[in-house]
Order: structure tokens, then sequence, then C-alpha cells
């Protein structure tokens, strides 16, 4: 797993309202840039550029859905749980949450989308 982020790449990122969105969305399910695209109302290519430097700040995994036609799509799935910052005793101090993934899990997800 990538070293965490500092903290002005997190805040960087965290201050754009549409990685907000595509982070809320890809938490409940695995979302395209098709599909991203529409939730956060920008073009594809945007998404793209976002979800490049989510996946680059390990916040974003890529995952590949199956489609019954024999081709496959790239999905988004958020990386993150959770990210706090604490300012106490005059110390800063930030953590981020990641998702746990489980193999057998996500195998057994894969198969049954067959």
């Amino acid at each position: 797993m990538a070293d965490d982020p500092d903290l002005s790449t997190l805040v960087g990122l965290f201050d754009d309202e549409h990685v907000r969105t595509i982070l809320a969305a890809t938490s409940a399910e695995p979302l395209s840039a098709a599909e991203l695209s529409e939730r956060c109302g920008v073009s594809t290519s945007a998404v793209y550029r976002r979800v490049d430097r989510l996946v680059d700040a390990a916040l974003l995994d890529e995952r590949t859905r199956p489609r019954s036609d024999g081709h496959h799509d790239t999905v988004y799935v958020a990386a993150i749980e959770r990210f706090e910052l604490v300012v106490d005793d005059g110390e800063v101090d930030w953590t981020v949450d990641r998702t746990e993934t489980d193999v057998a899990d996500e195998l057994t997800r894969l198969w049954g989308e067959f």
C-alpha cells in the first residue's frame, strides 16, 4: 500500500466538490467514469483527471466490471472510509482510514456477476 499523501495533497483533493462527490458515490457502489460524469455534472475527461489524482493518492481503487457481452468496464471504488484532522495541544495530526478488501469476498462478488 502506498504511503499516505501529505496533508496539503489531501486538503487540495477534498477542496474539490467533484472529488467529494466521486468519493461519496464510489463508497456506495462501483461506478465507471461515464457514470461518475453524470453524477458530477462534468465531462468524462474532467472525471478522469480527478480519478487519476485520487488513485495516485490511494483514495480510490480501479476494478474491472465484467459485462455480459464479453467486454469489461473499468469502475472505481472508494478506498477510504474516513479522513480525520485533529488540532490539539499545539499540534496538527491527520489520519486516513482505508477500506479493507477481502480477496475471497471480491472473487465471490465477481463470480456472482458472471
